[in-house]
């Protein structure tokens, strides 16, 4: 009976280790430091990096449990990533590369300004499955095989997205269903999104393509295209 109890323990410490190592290591942040340095200061891979504001962007949007929102999210900052890297324009609009767009002044708050509630759950991701779906969307966006948002003709002859603005509706930080900039002009709505077989509404994040493309974009090697 005491073997039995024993072994019973060992598993379940064995599972609860194994569930830890599930999430990241918390980050502490002095009060005097930004969220930008404790993450650089941790050496964060740009998959651990991108994750970690997938899932805090998810949950500031209301509906975080929705794996179709990780994935959303992801695509979108890597649709800004990847626009920057072959347009100088669009680089000092969003950033350079996963970290440069990511904490683009003004851009994540929710996940990266001290002064949101969700920064915590960047810099301490807790929910083991949240992290799976986070981590899973990191990975296929990084890829960038199967861009939902590659859609129009210009978008696939160029193998490139032109959606980079995102809003969250139901968002505790909304100030209405509709964001102040979408009737500005160099944005279009796109409407609801389908991501492999299933329908994101726009109702969960409302998605925005850039009007024309930038006057200053470097075509994509045709070499870069075939692998």
């Amino acid at each position: 009976m005491v073997r039995i109890v024993v072994v019973g323990l060992l598993c379940l410490a064995s599972a609860l280790g194994a569930a830890a190592a599930d999430v990241p290591k918390c980050l502490s942040r002095d009060p005097s430091d930004s969220i930008e340095f404790v993450a650089a200061k941790a050496r964060l891979s740009p998959k651990e990096l991108l994750a970690r504001l997938v899932y805090a962007e998810a949950l500031s949007t209301g509906i975080g449990d929705d794996p179709l929102v990780h994935d959303a999210i992801a695509w979108g900052v890597m649709n800004r990533v990847r626009l920057a890297e072959r347009s100088e324009s669009m680089k000092k609009s969003y950033g350079s590369g996963i970290r440069g767009v990511i904490f683009k002044k003004g851009q994540f708050n929710p996940a990266v300004s001290p002064k949101s509630t969700f920064s915590k759950d960047f810099l301490c991701p807790k929910e083991r499955i949240l992290w799976r779906l986070a981590t899973a969307a990191a990975g296929k966006a990084m890829a960038g095989e199967k861009n939902p948002f590659i859609q129009t003709p210009w978008e696939q002859e160029n193998n490139l997205s032109l959606v980079v603005n995102f809003y969250y509706p139901k968002s505790i930080q909304a100030k209405g269903p509709y964001p102040p900039w979408e009737d500005g002009g160099s944005l279009e709505f796109i409407g609801d999104v389908m991501i492999g077989d299933k329908l994101l509404p726009a109702e969960h994040i409302r998605f925005y393509r850039l009007a024309r493309p930038p006057a200053d974009l470097i075509p994509e090697k045709s070499d870069a295209r075939e692998r």
